[in-house]
């Protein structure tokens, strides 16, 4: 075994152990990580507080770019009406036995238009994620290559619905305009269940025409886990096959700023024939570092895929998420 492929075994190995074993140890010590995050102790003692001015400053930045534009369009003048303009950041890093190391940087968010209606917004993103794979959402693959711009259409926001409509195009050459749906639906069931229904659908000048449906049932166990149990089916014209799966997860919230979450899934292709190509086990960790805006993930899975005969196939995923908003 090279070198690479063994310390990555090891990394897994350890990040997995931790991340099963340590539940009891974390839910005990909300006491010092509210220390940690500056809930009870002046900011000065957060390790993290030299992020606090330049992140300030570009949130303050995104807010300016959502009234300027706001302005323009609308044809007034800036005003300091409250604008919910926002930019998400998201760095991952993947490691895999088979001596791979995958660096991916993901850019999205919009801006907010208050004076030119309450229902528009202009929205950008570094990957379109219904141009990828079922799978490869899943898993967090997180491909680039598919940024996409335009206006976002609030058609109705309701409690229980929310039906939105996008227009837009594509970051590539020839232009590639496309349009997409989405609605959401949440309704309350017996014995302390939920249904959540999530509706996609798009359409790409270059890709043809796609749909995403994910149904998802989830019930509080208690005040710190949820179970959830969701079903995705997804078509994409290009590829002419459907793609399918099946994941369950028990969400655990070990305090205020940190949650555990135990995931297992399978998921597979309608071609050449139905079948199922995946198997999935993970584990994830997050933590609020810093308030509302700065998060990091640790995800140790374990992948047992046809294409790798079925063979345990060991992967850890490190993410930070930053969020730039002033709101």
């Amino acid at each position: 075994m090279k070198p690479r492929q063994l310390l990555v075994r090891i990394l897994i190995a350890l990040a997995s152990f931790w991340l099963l074993g340590a539940g009891q140890i974390w839910a005990a010590e909300q006491t010092a990580e509210d220390a940690d995050t500056g809930t009870n102790t002046s900011r000065d003692t957060n390790p993290w507080r030299w992020l606090d001015e330049p992140r300030d400053a570009l949130s303050r930045n995104v807010t300016a770019w959502g009234r300027s534009l706001d302005a323009w369009l609308a044809g007034e003048s800036i005003n300091n009406l409250s604008n919910e303009s926002f930019l998400s950041v998201r760095l991952n890093q993947q490691f895999s036995t088979r001596g791979d190391l995958h660096s991916r940087l993901r850019i999205g968010g919009s801006l907010d238009l208050p004076q030119t209606t309450e229902r528009w917004k202009f929205i950008f993103e570094s990957d379109s994620r219904e141009l990828n794979s079922l799978q490869d959402n899943v898993l967090g693959e997180e491909p680039s290559g598919n940024s996409v711009g335009g206006f976002r259409y609030l058609q109705r926001a309701s409690e229980k619905f929310q039906l939105s409509h996008s227009v837009g195009l594509r970051g590539r050459l020839p232009l590639d305009p496309y349009y997409r749906m989405r609605a959401n639906f949440d309704q309350p069931l017996w014995g302390g269940w939920g249904l959540g229904v999530r509706q996609r659908i798009w359409h790409y000048d270059s890709e043809g025409w796609g749909y995403n449906t994910n149904l998802a049932f989830r019930k509080a166990l208690d005040d710190s886990r949820i179970l959830h149990i969701a079903s995705d089916i997804q078509y994409q014209q290009e590829r002419k096959q459907i793609e399918f799966g099946q994941s369950v997860v028990l969400h655990r919230l070990l305090s205020e700023h940190r949650s555990l979450s135990y995931e297992a899934g399978v998921y597979g292709t309608s071609k050449p024939n139905r079948r199922v190509n995946l198997y999935y086990a993970g584990v994830k960790y997050r933590r609020a570092i810093r308030e509302d805006w700065l998060f990091f993930e640790v995800l140790p899975q374990l992948l047992m895929e046809r294409e790798n005969s079925w063979n345990p196939r060991p992967r850890l995923s490190i993410n930070l998420e930053m969020l730039f908003f002033q709101f």
